[in-house]
């Protein structure tokens, strides 16, 4: 057996496990989980794209304790390598990411930590909806194995589904806090008719 035909068996291993993980934190984590082994990713981090479509900003991430501390809500410009993955909907490596994140006001503060780190920007998309981009830096001086790029690309999709049921979690907790809000609504004007009614009665 090949080194691919390994890798491929661990995505296949790691499909399952997350299958059963609800959360984009975990979905990310096992990520990192899944390449340790073999290749150390110094972070990874989920932009999600504004309203607009014009920016994103970062949603989640699973990161060492050394990387940059780069906050939840920072904003990223859709400029540069990050429009091109979107626009291009495929993975694009980024050879020098201190460069690539000097572009973005919100990440230029953290380009000196990360001089002569290359990454991988990967689309994060459903069939229905472009959700924004995966970030997987590496340390320093480590590159990417083909069968990296192609596992992460295909665990990139994981976290898509994820971040997809996550949404639809929310919208259904959404849903059922509207129901029942106009639930009560109607009982209570219900229970406002039904006074009304017994007072007449009782008023006749």
């Amino acid at each position: 057996m090949n080194v691919s035909e390994d890798r491929y068996r661990s995505l296949l291993g790691a499909s399952s496990a997350l299958a059963g993980q609800p959360t984009v934190k975990s979905v990310l984590h096992s990520l990192r989980g899944v390449l340790s082994s073999t290749s150390r990713l110094h972070g990874a981090e989920l932009y999600v794209l504004s309203d607009d479509g014009e920016s994103l900003y970062s949603f989640e991430f699973d990161r060492d304790a050394d990387a940059p501390a780069v906050a939840l809500g920072a904003k990223l410009l859709r400029v540069g390598l990050v429009a091109q993955v979107l626009d291009e909907q495929k993975p694009v490596f980024v050879p020098d990411l201190s460069l690539e994140i000097s572009k973005h006001p919100d990440l230029a503060p953290f380009a000196a930590e990360v001089a002569g780190r290359t990454a991988y920007l990967f689309p994060v998309s459903t069939a229905q909806k472009h959700y924004g981009i995966l970030s997987t830096p590496k340390l320093q001086g480590q590159q990417f194995a083909p069968e990296d790029v192609e596992m992460l690309s295909a665990l990139a999709s994981h976290v898509a589904v994820a971040l997809e049921c996550a949404l639809a979690r929310d919208n259904a907790e959404l849903y059922h806090r509207e129901v029942v809000k106009q639930r009560d609504r109607l009982g209570l004007l219900l229970e406002i008719n039904n006074h009304i009614v017994s007072k007449r009665e009782a008023d006749d």
